[in-house]
């Protein structure tokens, strides 16, 4: 099990980040749309009735964890229709869902936390890992979405499995609290990981079914396996476009072509969490940004830009630097009211004898816009007064083309 570990990307930092995967939830909607109803889905009547006799049944003392597994495992059955079986990957599962060739579900029990000598969320990654590579089929025209369930004690989290040139696992919920407390907004973050969990049970099943049916018909791929799930966009003019990738710049940014009405010309996508197109557009009108072509939203709370490839060098890389087209471009955007918060030398590209700006994630009203928390405070020195939380000045966006202009 510990040599499978080594198979999966999963939870830890990466030592560089040429090495960080791209996220789970961009390499399939169903374990995404999870994600998204664990935060924010309406629980039903039945699905909070389901929560309280889950709280009810996990909180009892259980003298071991098999006596806890299986409690859950009734749970399941009962209310979800979902009948799990133990399978053997070198040590034996705490409980499997397999339906034609895949593994849907796989769940890692733990008496408490803290028990059972490993991790669970680890352990479990190994199982979807171990099942995969048995998977031929199934590997070989998919990702093989696995949602991944670890319990310990009255807590329970999810995590998600996909398998691109490598498999890759991810958290998808914190660990939540199955204890009885109806007063408290954790009874509810549970009530909503049941209804999350009752619609991704049959969209995952629906999955392997339409799976089994492209197998037998021997149909040809329907997707780019080592590529995110978004293959289509609507432009400007409110047409479906065809997107085809061509190559991975980063975890989220990708190079790839669209096809327009038989012609291809090729285009930049990246994948961000939160993005402002306004202020991006506002650059583009005037030949300071590449031209925004399409903006999609996922779920998960992640966005999909497309946008024309700008075919220049990084600010620090290019031999003539066009200072005044930048500093009339951060012009133009701070007579507008907006800040850009992020004007470092890999988001201005040199193109043409003019500059493009690019990365509009952070962008937005001055004084309102607000940094990121966990911000790279190790490699970029900031401007003084811009950190995690706090509002993005123009005095920011200046102090950068200062340095700019000094590099």
């Amino acid at each position: 099990m510990q040599s499978l570990q080594e198979a999966m990307c999963h939870h830890r930092p990466a030592r560089t980040s040429k090495e960080q995967p791209t996220p789970v939830v961009l390499f399939d909607p169903i374990l995404a749309q999870l994600a998204q109803d664990c935060e924010f889905a309406k629980p039903s009547k039945a699905d909070c009735q389901f929560a309280a006799k889950v709280s009810e049944a996990v909180s009892e003392k259980f003298v071991n964890e098999t006596i806890r597994r299986d409690a859950f495992w009734a749970l399941l059955r009962e209310d979800f229709c979902v009948t799990l079986q133990q399978a053997k990957y070198g040590k034996w599962t705490d409980g499997s869902w397999k339906h034609l060739g895949g593994m849907l579900v796989n769940i890692v029990v733990k008496n408490e936390i803290g028990s059972g000598g490993g991790a669970a969320h680890v352990q479990n990654a190994a199982y979807a890992a171990a099942h995969a590579f048995q998977d031929d089929i199934n590997r070989k025209i998919s990702v093989c979405p696995t949602l991944l369930i670890e319990l310990a004690g009255p807590n329970m989290s999810f995590s998600g499995a996909v398998f691109a040139d490598r498999g890759i696992c991810d958290q998808l919920t914190p660990m939540v609290s199955l204890l009885w407390q109806p007063h408290s907004p954790l009874v509810l973050q549970a009530a909503r990981c049941f209804t999350a969990l009752r619609a991704a049970l049959l969209s995952l099943q629906s999955f392997y079914d339409i799976l089994y049916d492209e197998a037998q018909a021997k149909r040809p791929l329907q997707r780019q396996l080592l590529y995110p799930y978004p293959a289509t966009f609507t432009d400007l003019h409110v047409t479906q476009v065809q997107l085809t990738y061509t190559k991975k710049l980063d975890r989220l940014c990708f190079k790839g072509v669209r096809d327009q009405m038989g012609r291809e010309t090729p285009v930049f996508v990246k994948f961000c969490r939160s993005y402002h197109r306004e202020a991006h557009d506002l650059l583009a009108s005037k030949g300071f940004a590449p031209t925004v072509l399409g903006l999609k939203a996922l779920p998960g709370g992640w966005f999909m830009v497309i946008m024309e490839f700008a075919d220049g060098c990084q600010w620090d890389e290019s031999v003539s630097k066009p200072m005044k087209a930048l500093q009339d471009a951060v012009q133009l955007l701070h007579h507008a009211g907006f800040v850009h918060g992020d004007l470092c030398s890999n988001n201005i590209l040199v193109v043409q004898g003019g500059v493009h700006i690019v990365d509009f994630e952070w962008a937005g009203i001055a004084d309102q816009a607000k940094y990121p928390f966990f911000m790279n405070h190790t490699d970029l020195k900031w401007p003084d007064g811009a950190s995690d939380g706090l509002p993005i000045t123009k005095e920011h966006d200046l102090s950068w083309l200062q340095s700019l202009v000094q590099a």
